[in-house]
């Protein structure tokens, strides 16, 4: 379960913000995940809800928006979205292009984890 680890990172960022602006409470955190991160935001959002207990940012509400992977092949030039499949009972995403198949492609979007925007007092 890589959320822990990596919500704990997501909170040390929100908290160190809030603090140097001396905010007396954090309302509500911006996040974008990308689908190939393979993050659940309700995992996520469970994690911040435990982790935040007794911080300025308890009770905040968080708004996790999920980008899909776009990617951008090499042989025909496609632009745009893939559809992910599992192999092997797990996630290990095979990408390929829609168009031709070939799988030598650039990963535009749908690795990021970031937070985009916070909301304090």
């Amino acid at each position: 379960m890589h959320e822990i680890s990596i919500a704990g990172a997501i909170i040390d960022s929100v908290l160190d913000c809030a603090k140097k602006n001396d905010a007396k409470k954090v309302n509500e955190v911006f996040l974008e995940v990308g689908e190939l991160t393979a993050l659940n935001p309700d995992q996520l959002k469970f994690i911040f809800e435990t982790i935040t207990r007794g911080t300025v940012a308890e009770g905040a509400k968080y708004d996790i928006r999920v980008i899909k992977p776009l990617i951008k092949c090499k042989r025909c030039s496609y632009n745009g979205t893939v559809e992910l499949f599992e192999e092997h009972h797990f996630f290990l995403p095979v990408i390929k292009c829609p168009e031709c198949g070939d799988a030598d492609v650039d990963i535009i979007a749908g690795r990021e984890c970031c937070v985009k925007k916070i909301k304090i007092n």
